[in-house]
């Protein structure tokens, strides 16, 4: 939330940030510029202020699209700066300097976002010789941070793409039962689907898509064999993760299907996963820390008789990941699950993902939904159909 970013801001003593963008989108970019469609440009954040763009005159229309204040980097000096400048960094530390004294800032600010390394050191080292302080981070993205809890359109436009990714799903599903009744498939037949059902539904597939089945299901993040026929009596794991065209807002969802009768450790595997994600989804509550429930579902696991990460940190078999994650415009946000110990806060958007893997038995299930975190307790962002048989 932008309210989050201010307070951010005012406790580390930070009185603008600049978010610079060098020919690509990038989130911390998109989400304080309201996803402008511009390919160079700077988001510049004052505390209590609503962000401001500094533009080239070839995309001024679309940053006055988003609603925000819009500036040209020309009434800065821009062309005078670059042509006289000794060297790049020193250019743009002047071209800063005067675009943020314009705008009211006076002496302290913070860059981020994805930044060319070997030109923000020499400008930040340009920036302090003219009496900037410039705030150096011990690893935390404030921006980040400010994007962990979500506004209320944002988890409208993460439902928009979750009502369309469980359609995708449920095209699949139709297609798993047509193998079942005897039409040939291969695991690339499915894969395209995906694709195009993506891409017809204004979403974009950021990556490959997994679908996987028996030995690769039991490798969590094995894409699959686009070659190989769909099978009877193993696992076939669909995780889904597009992002919105537009937007760009993630969303994040995983079923575990099996065609022709179901193996019996298949069928028990399932029902053990399915009962873990029964009881994160159902305990997880604002306030506390998302590791705890990582650590409970090791628990339950070890119970049940599976290794996990929790004794057994470098396992590759039983449980072998965290439980979930953030989701916004990242696939993969704070809050984290693991060690880090992210505490969960109502407006979080997380995912809830426990499974069990054994590859050289063939088998892996996994499970996940997408939730909004209320006050009381999770709202699932995906629709049920948690059965193996599609």
């Amino acid at each position: 939330m932008l309210t989050d970013l201010d307070n951010l801001m005012r406790e580390r003593a930070i009185e603008v940030l600049v978010v610079p963008m060098h020919e690509a989108m990038h989130p911390s970019f998109r989400w304080l510029s309201r996803g402008a469609k511009v390919t160079r440009g700077y988001a510049i954040k004052l505390i209590d202020r609503e962000p401001v763009l500094v533009t080239y005159p070839m995309e001024r229309e679309e940053a006055a699209a988003t609603g925000l204040e819009v500036r040209l980097a020309s009434e800065f000096g821009h062309e005078r700066i670059f042509q006289s400048a000794t060297n790049p960094s020193a250019a743009y530390a002047e071209l800063f300097t005067n675009m943020l004294r314009a705008l009211g800032a006076r002496e302290s600010l913070a860059f981020f976002g994805n930044l060319p390394l070997q030109l923000y050191l020499g400008v930040v080292e340009a920036m302090e010789q003219r009496g900037w302080r410039i705030h150096r981070s011990n690893g935390e993205d404030l921006i980040q941070l400010a994007r962990k809890r979500k506004d209320a359109w944002e988890i409208e436009a993460i439902r928009s793409v979750g009502a369309r990714t469980q359609q995708v799903v449920d095209g699949v599903r139709a297609m798993l039962r047509e193998c079942a009744e005897g039409t040939a498939m291969t695991i690339g037949d499915l894969k395209r689907f995906v694709s195009l059902e993506i891409a017809r539904l204004g979403m974009i597939e950021d990556h490959e898509t997994i679908l996987s089945q028996g030995r690769d299901a039991g490798v969590p993040h094995s894409r699959g064999d686009a070659a190989a026929p769909v099978r009877a009596g193993v696992p076939i794991v669909l995780d889904i993760f597009p992002a919105d065209k537009t937007s760009g807002y993630f969303f994040d969802m995983t079923r575990t299907f099996c065609i022709g009768p179901v193996p019996a450790e298949l069928r028990r595997l399932h029902a053990d996963v399915f009962e873990a994600f029964t009881l994160a989804r159902d305990a997880v509550r604002p306030g506390r820390k998302a590791n705890l429930y990582q650590h409970k579902t090791c628990e339950y696991f070890e119970a049940k008789g599976y290794s996990t990460t929790l004794s057994t940190p470098a396992t590759l078999t039983g449980y072998v990941h965290g439980l979930g994650h953030g989701v916004g415009l990242e696939i993969h946000e704070k809050p984290s699950f693991a060690l880090t110990g992210d505490a969960i806060e109502v407006h979080d958007v997380i995912t809830i993902e426990p499974g069990l893997y054994f590859p050289e038995r063939e088998l892996g299930v996994r499970i996940e939904d997408t939730f909004v975190v209320r006050e009381n307790g999770v709202e699932s962002l995906c629709e049920g159909g948690y059965g193996l048989e599609p």
